[in-house]
């Protein structure tokens, strides 16, 4: 465009303005072809009396804003752009694009609104285009920042977080390894005083030093093989009174087989002459050893071991002229209930034994009880009964394991074997007053079936 065409246009623009400045977009000048500037102009329709008289055109030069947006440049990395509003541009800190209609450019169609930001490809490489066009001339100005730079402080900062973590995380993660070896040292010591309890060995001891964690551990291991030690103690000890036990069942046994055969020859001869008594004491005794033959641990129903108990109170009347009265439970348990043998008759023979008057009559009552849990039994007579010294010693004589004093050793004998085949907590409990007879308690656990 020459001189002539640049007037026109700006009168056409300058007389639209009634009297305003306008400015023009930027536009090349020079006086020599060598001396190439920039500049943006400034119109103004001169009035006298609203009647036109002229116009004014002041070109100011580009470096204006040139040395306005050096320091932003050079702050933000980027290029700065001002285009009018039809898309010129007016100023290209990168001074490429100077005086160009830029209609469709990217950027500037980008840019629609009054202000804002958005991301953009230029000249391959992604920026972060900031705009915001002035109220008063309508220009649009644009600044582009790499997104390199941009986020070149981010990187350098990500990076050095990465290089510190890591270098904690190994931290870390070595002092876990120590913390994991100083903790894991003494349960492996452990495991290895395990396997030796394992093997038999039970006299070992964890070392615990420190009331953390594993000397808990330990402690409750070194309880634990206490008890072991303990359990193993009781077990040889219960051994012990149970062999102590049959010794003493062998040494009452004065073959019992003998006696039968030759009982059962003593019940023939008598019946041979006439002694009929004589044959049922004979047949009645027979009948008792043969059932008392075997071990003393088995077990019989219970409808047994009272026919067994019939038997043993009918001989004593046999001897003592039908003194004793026998009176068994006939209702609550059941006959096909599991027994030790020789479990009651024991028990008679010390109430007739000791709380049976010279001249008097004996009552035996059997009743039974129980909760579900416990099987009880209750032996009572109506005889002389005991002393509180008595009952003292009678009771102490129960827990004797052995000892000389052979008084008492039938109930000493079924209060072995309940604690033998039931544990501690049974056996036998004995009550008794003076001329209010005596009651034996039997007391063994319910079975599950």
């Amino acid at each position: 465009m020459d001189l002539i065409d640049a007037y026109r246009e700006w009168k056409k623009m300058a007389s639209a303005a009634h009297g305003l400045p306008v400015l023009v977009s930027t536009q090349s000048v020079s006086s020599l072809p060598a001396d190439r500037r920039y500049v943006f102009t400034v119109v103004r329709e001169i009035l006298d009396a609203y009647r036109p008289i002229g116009m004014i055109a002041i070109d100011a030069n580009i470096k204006v804003i040139e040395d306005m947006v050096r320091d932003l440049d050079r702050t933000t990395r980027g290029t700065t752009y001002i285009f009018d509003e039809n898309g010129r541009v007016i100023f290209d800190s990168g001074k490429k694009y100077i005086g160009e209609p830029l209609p469709r450019h990217e950027l500037f169609v980008r840019a629609a609104g009054k202000s804002g930001s958005f991301r953009a490809g230029l000249d391959g490489r992604d920026v972060l285009a900031i705009y915001n066009t002035s109220d008063k001339t309508g220009w649009k100005m644009l600044i582009t920042v790499p997104r390199d730079d941009l986020v070149r402080d981010a990187m350098r900062t990500r990076s050095f977080t990465i290089a510190v973590g890591s270098v904690i995380v190994g931290f870390a993660l070595a002092i876990s390894l120590i913390l994991i070896y100083a903790l894991t040292r003494p349960l492996r010591a452990l495991v290895r005083l395990m396997r030796e309890v394992q093997n038999g060995n039970m006299d070992v001891a964890f070392p615990v030093r420190r009331p953390d964690e594993a000397g808990l551990v330990g402690s409750a291991f070194n309880r634990m093989v206490d008890r072991i030690r303990s359990l193993i103690e009781d077990i040889y000890l219960a051994e012990q009174r149970k062999k102590q036990a049959q010794l003493e069942a062998l040494q009452n046994q004065i073959n019992p087989h003998f006696i039968y055969n030759t009982l059962e020859s003593i019940r023939m001869t008598a019946e041979l002459y006439r002694a009929p008594e004589v044959g049922d004491m004979a047949h009645l005794l027979g009948r008792l050893i043969r059932y008392g033959v075997g071990s003393a641990t088995e077990t019989v129903p219970l409808k047994e071991e009272f026919e067994h108990l019939r038997m043993y109170v009918r001989l004593l009347n046999y001897r003592y002229g039908n003194r004793f009265t026998l009176r068994l439970p006939e209702s609550g348990p059941d006959p096909e209930m599991p027994v030790m043998k020789l479990l009651f008759q024991p028990i008679v023979e010390n109430a007739v034994y000791h709380g049976l008057d010279e001249k008097g009559r004996m009552e035996i009552v059997v009743d039974y009880r129980s909760d579900g849990r416990v099987h009880e039994f209750i032996v009572r007579d109506d005889g002389i009964g005991m002393t509180e010294d008595a009952l003292r010693r009678q009771r102490e004589k129960l827990e004797r394991s052995s000892g000389a004093d052979k008084s008492g050793i039938g109930l000493r004998n079924v209060h072995e074997r309940l604690k033998l085949r039931y544990g501690e907590s049974f056996g036998l409990h004995i009550d008794s007053r003076p001329g209010q007879g005596t009651s034996v308690t039997v007391r063994w656990p319910v079975q599950p079936t």
